[in-house]
């Protein structure tokens, strides 16, 4: 295109104009958009012990499913009421197929208990949050949920806001309370009672009638909602005598599930309102939309109740896109001047017009890859801004070499051009072939991930087109730089003409001289090299340094778990929960922390769980740390009584909350199980960097085991009638669930609360034979005392328990788990034989990417080894370009050691990454002494290549460098996450280039010396 303007300029405008119109019109997102490969199997069990989900639920689900194509690993839970299965499939598996294979097989089970609820078989996902709203002042909870409900429908009647969910609210429930007395008095049992509530509690279709005047429905209208209608129920029909109604018998009231505590923000009840995006939704419009609303639903707030946006993910992308367009300006500035140093102005302004070129012709061709505009593809753009210009350096360089000697700028152009093509084209090539191991990284990390190497690989493709066909176009038509003869422009083109000759003079008078004795001394040199390598990798491979999952970020809130024994009341749940809350409002009191920290949020999950959280302020607006906070927590929460553990967590990283280790253990003997996890955490307290151990075993409530008497059959009893009326005494008898507006409402009917807390009431039930009989309970039931689990966890049919910490500094986690694996496990083996172990959580996660990436590394290089023996039609010669990745791979861990940073799994991304990168100078140098070869030695030729490519390879590893310059030196948390990337590849090609531009031209000449010796011993 370079003797057609226009066609070159044409294609420009494309990309350009088609870039900028998708950029508006393609879909814009927090994260990227991904389906979970797990399938999750959920039941409900009413009333049923852990032991018996176990048995009756998730037993025979992993029968069922076992046999089904592609399932990789099956971990299961039980608890009380309920079970759930999670059904991870093998990668690339077609989930919709492994989905209708295990609904289908879960249908076919026949050994289900009668009383559990309907299965539930669906893909897990991952719901797209935008904005978290909190209301919380000091109102009945019943107002504020009712206010929050309110909320939500006027959030909804938005045209840009679709899902809104509610969260951290108590459940509606009708409670039915009659006491013992008055059901013998009438004959009567909770099941007969919720019976009678059911079927006359639902509206009946009767058909219809045919009339002159047209088709009449008829409809039994007995349809109840409310406490009051609840009442009117007839439940003994007036034959004999007066009818009694159930409201006569019994407590009604309409209130929540017995959970004894609710959600609080600093001590005041709170509801949360989660605002979800649906379809083609922009997380900032859905942003705005909920600000909007909220100040128009201010007006009708409660004195004293307040709002506050608890998450706001659109603010998060928001600040991510400014963070890339404030990187990407200051990055083409210092592009742009390190290239008008070096070459002239307009040369230099045409090669930044390929960055703008590649970057948004990017745009247009993501949504054809699928990829939206999310905080990973932005980082991507991120992380390609150094490269993006290498391949358009090399050729306008030399087309700049070109014009020295031709007057004809056209004909400069397109020798230059063809010149550097064949290497800039491979260089590309090797480049996209590093970034493909990022694609395939497996699980949740590897989707969160995928699309930033598509990004790079779509720019990278589109910078090979502009360089090659558009900027040749360019720079043919472009004036000299130096025809003005006065101006800004002449003085500037002057300037730029005494730092060339100054440059030309250092190469010739201060690096000839060194490459020339290191190629003298070319052994010592490499040599020297070699065990610098060794060093390096021997520092990164020992205690000094460790490997995490993710990079440490400030957390935007700390969570303090506190678990308590099993069994605890929720009134005993409810006091420790306040006990926490008013020691850490003290806490704030006399450190101040309303400087740091926004409040408190305080939740009891389950029956023995409390979910304290410190709201943090963003961190360039307090001065303390996450982990400095966590550790006046612990000072200020102190010993406890009646509390079994606590633990504290950050938020940080896309995983949110997660320990830094995680051990499964597993034994056939549950009591074994039990004794060696007790073993294995005390061992691991000891530990001076192990903090939060804690496990997942939760054994301890007590539990009547009843057995149906030979006089209770007798009677005509049965094991059924039996667990009926005690579910109905103690845990009520669920009579329907209705929906109430759109909420789902159950109606139970149960005895009073003073006649369900004592164990006395429970030798002194009553139960009723089907011929009417009423028997004291222990007269027609045995009963065992026994201890029961709170939970029962599985993990591919085997009961475990799961054992986790963290590890303080995160840089320790590969020597702790190194002292685990070698030493504490082997020997908890040898107390407890038979006993086995899983690393699971974040290490499992680092295992299995770690693995794939190096996989897919091996492969990349292999193609990236095949294209250098096709650019060099030899099989030796890529072996001396290859040599560049290892000493990529020093400048990265040097990088990180300088900067304070712990490798991570996205330090090895950037390494990886770097491997198509680093290699581009050695080729250019390689491919210009090959070309040389005839006109002279060896000798020659490599001491020319090195001195007449030294401009561009310290050109494109100053662009490479001054563009990821600002990424790496971010103070915003919006960068933390893509840092190490940024270190690896910037430190990675800095010092690799320094290394190569002597140890290269050394290897080249060891090989010339290998050859010649062989040569040398065939004449002989």
């Amino acid at each position: 295109m370079a003797r057609n303007s226009i066609a070159a300029n044409l294609l420009m405008v494309i990309l350009l104009g088609g870039g900028l119109w998708s950029a508006a019109v393609m879909q814009k997102e927090v994260f990227p958009e991904f389906q979970l490969d797990i399938v999750e199997v959920e039941v409900g069990y009413p009333g049923a012990a852990p032991s018996e989900v176990e048995q009756g639920i998730l037993r025979p689900v992993e029968e069922a499913v076992r046999g089904v194509e592609g399932i990789r690993e099956i971990t299961s839970e039980a608890r009380e009421g309920r079970g759930e299965v999670l059904i991870e499939l093998v990668a690339g598996q077609p989930r919709m197929k492994a989905l209708q294979d295990i609904d289908q097989a879960v249908s076919r089970i026949r050994t289900f208990p009668d009383q559990i609820e309907q299965p539930e078989v669906r893909l897990q996902t991952r719901q797209r949050e935008v904005v978290q709203v909190s209301l919380y002042g000091p109102i009945d909870i019943w107002d504020l949920r009712k206010l929050a409900e309110q909320l939500r429908d006027q959030l909804q009647s938005h045209e840009q806001i679709t899902q809104v969910e509610l969260r951290r609210v108590p459940e509606y429930v009708t409670h039915v309370e009659i006491p013992r007395q008055r059901l013998r008095q009438y004959g009567l049992t909770l099941p007969d009672v919720a019976e009678v509530i059911r079927t006359a509690s639902q509206d009946v279709a009767a058909g219809s009638v045919q009339t002159s005047a047209g088709e009449i429905l008829l409809r039994v209208k007995a349809r109840k909602q409310w406490a009051d209608e609840f009442a009117a129920i007839e439940i003994v029909a007036g034959r004999e005598g007066p009818s009694v109604s159930l409201g006569d018998i019994a407590t009604i009231r309409d209130g929540f599930d017995d959970v004894g505590f609710h959600s609080q923000f600093s001590q005041t009840p709170s509801v949360e309102l989660d605002v979800f995006r649906v379809g083609s939704q922009s997380p900032i419009e859905i942003a705005r939309a909920v600000e909007q609303t909220m100040q128009e639903f201010e007006s009708v707030m409660p004195p004293g109740v307040n709002w506050r946006i608890d998450r706001n993910n659109a603010e998060e992308f928001r600040r991510r896109l400014h963070l890339v367009v404030e990187n990407a300006v200051i990055a083409v500035g210092i592009v742009l001047l390190i290239l008008a140093m070096f070459l002239e102005i307009r040369l230099a302004f045409w090669v930044m017009m390929g960055m703008a070129v590649s970057f948004i012709g990017g745009l247009l061709l993501l949504p054809a890859a699928g990829v939206s505009i999310n905080m990973i593809s932005l980082f991507g753009f991120l992380v390609v801004l150094g490269i993006v210009v290498d391949d358009a350096v090399v050729v306008g360089e030399n087309v700049y070499e070109q014009r020295q000697t031709e007057s004809d700028h056209e004909v400069a152009a397109i020798d230059g051009t063809r010149e550097v093509a064949g290497p800039v084209t491979f260089s590309i090539l090797t480049n996209i072939v590093a970034f493909v191991p990022l694609m395939f990284i497996p699980g949740e990390t590897g989707k969160f991930w995928a699309p930033l190497p598509v990004v790079v690989i779509i720019v990278l493709s589109l910078s090979l087109l502009e360089s090659l066909f558009i900027l040749p176009a360019h720079l043919a038509h472009a004036r000299a730089g130096g025809r003005q003869k006065r101006g800004l422009g002449a003085r500037f083109h002057q300037g730029q003409q005494r730092f060339s000759q100054a440059f030309n003079r250092f190469v010739h008078f201060a690096f000839r001289p060194v490459l020339h004795l290191c190629l003298r001394f070319r052994y010592i040199t490499a040599s020297a090299a070699l065990g610098l390598f060794l060093v390096v990798g021997g520092y990164a491979n020992s205690a000094h340094m460790g490997m995490i999952l993710m990079p440490e970020v400030s957390a935007d809130e700390i969570e303090a778990g506190v678990r308590m024994p099993v069994g605890t009341t929720p009134d005993q749940a409810a006091e420790i929960a306040n006990a926490v809350t008013t020691a850490s409002l003290r806490m704030f009191d006399e450190h101040d922390l309303y400087k740091v920290a926004e409040g408190i949020k305080t939740n009891v999950r389950g029956s023995n769980f409390i979910d304290v959280e410190i709201v943090m302020k963003p961190p360039d607006q307090r001065d303390m740390t996450a982990n400095e906070v966590i550790e006046l927590w612990r000072d200020s929460i102190g010993d406890l009584q009646g509390v079994s553990q606590v633990t504290f967590e950050a938020e940080s990283g896309p995983g949110g909350y997660r320990q830094d280790i995680s051990v499964d253990l597993s034994h056939r003997d549950i009591a074994v199980l039990e004794k060696a996890a007790e073993a294995f955490i005390e061992r691991v307290k000891r530990f001076s960097n192990a903090r939060d151990v804690s496990d997942n075993y939760n054994k301890g409530k007590a539990q009547f085991d009843f057995r149906l008497r030979p006089e209770g059959r007798a009677l005509g009893l049965t094991d059924e009638e039996l667990g009926d009326q005690l579910r109905g005494a103690f845990f009520g008898s669920l009579a329907l669930r209705l929906l109430r507006g759109t909420n789902e409402i159950e109606v139970r009917v149960k005895l009073p609360e003073d006649q369900r807390e004592d164990i006395y009431h429970l030798e002194d039930l009553i139960i009723r034979t089907p011929s009417g009989a009423e028997v004291p309970l222990l007269d027609v039931a045995e009963v065992e005392k026994n201890v029961a689990f709170s939970s029962i966890n599985r993990r591919d049919g085997r009961r475990v328990i799961n054992v986790s910490m963290d590890v303080e500094p995160k840089r320790a986690v590969t020597q702790v788990i190194e002292a685990l694996r070698t030493d504490e496990l082997p020997r908890l083996r040898e107390d407890f034989p038979g006993i086995t172990w899983t690393f699971e959580g974040s290490d499992a996660e680092m295992r299995r990417a770690t693995a794939s990436l190096w996989g897919s590394f091996g492969l990349a290089l292999a193609v990236i080894y095949s294209l250098l023996a096709i650019a060099f039609r030899g099989y030796i010669q890529p072996l001396i370009v290859l040599v560049a990745i290892p000493f990529g791979i020093v400048g990265a861990v040097l990088g990180h050691m300088l900067l304070g940073y712990d490798l991570s799994l996205v330090s090895l991304m950037g390494v990886i990454a770097l491997s198509g990168v680093v290699i581009n100078d050695s080729l250019i140098m390689i491919d210009y002494a090959n070309r040389r070869r005839g006109e002279g030695s060896a000798f020659e030729a490599i001491s020319q290549a090195g001195l007449r490519r030294f401009r561009p390879i310290m050109l494109t590893t100053l662009t490479t460098f001054g563009g990821l310059v600002p990424l790496i030196f971010e103070d915003s948390l919006q960068a933390q996450y893509i840092i190490p990337m940024a270190i690896s590849l910037g430190f990675g090609i800095l010092f690799a280039t320094a290394i190569i531009l002597v140890l290269v031209p050394c290897l080249y000449l060891i090989l010339e010396d290998i050859r010649l010796l062989f040569t040398a011993d065939t004449d002989g």
